[in-house]
């Protein structure tokens, strides 16, 4: 009976193994209309700390890009997608893609003081999502992120915007989608 049991358990996880390659292998890539960024550029942000990062750091790598505000209706949203892709085994994306949370402080209004000692205070040059801070929101104008949302833009190795997650209600579906486009990607 245990060898029936064992067999079946087998068999159910090569078929979940076997239709996760088969949607990464499928996985629709979707640029919504808007004024999206279609190459990373070469943007100046500054991490907590105030010290400023460029797109030469992860030149050749994958990217995924939270972008998100310190606002009272984004704020759970980003830490929950922070958590998702950098820090819960099922769901994170792997290491070698850069993981980024790019928060715009212009929208933070009278939040933005607290909001911005906390991150210095959880902040470190290791911290995954890397923290960098828009302090005006040109670089969400710039990416064609709109104001009071959180989206997840994915950039492959030559830095060329390959998806755009605008709708992330459904967490399992956007989570299966990124961990797929992100692995297609690196195997580019």
């Amino acid at each position: 009976m245990r060898t029936i049991q064992t067999a079946t358990r087998i068999a159910t996880a090569l078929c979940l193994l076997a239709l996760a390659a088969r949607a990464e292998e499928n996985v629709v890539m979707n640029i919504p209309p808007g004024d999206y960024a279609k190459k990373l550029g070469n943007n100046w942000l500054a991490d907590p700390d105030g010290k400023r990062h460029s797109r030469q750091e992860i030149k050749g790598k994958v990217v995924v890009a939270i972008f998100s505000a310190p606002t009272m209706s984004q704020g759970s949203n980003q830490k929950k997608w922070a958590n998702l892709l950098a820090d819960d085994p099922a769901t994170k994306v792997p290491d070698t893609v850069a993981l980024f949370l790019i928060e715009d402080m212009s929208q933070a209004g009278w939040f933005k003081g607290v909001a911005k000692e906390e991150m210095k205070k959880d902040f470190t040059e290791d911290s995954r999502p890397f923290l960098l801070m828009d302090e005006t929101g040109a670089v969400f104008k710039r990416f064609g992120v709109g104001k009071n949302r959180t989206e997840v833009l994915i950039y492959d190795k030559t830095g060329a915007l390959r998806d755009v997650e605008t709708d992330l209600s459904d967490t399992s579906v956007t989570v299966q989608r990124i961990k797929a486009i992100t692995t297609k990607l690196l195997a580019e």
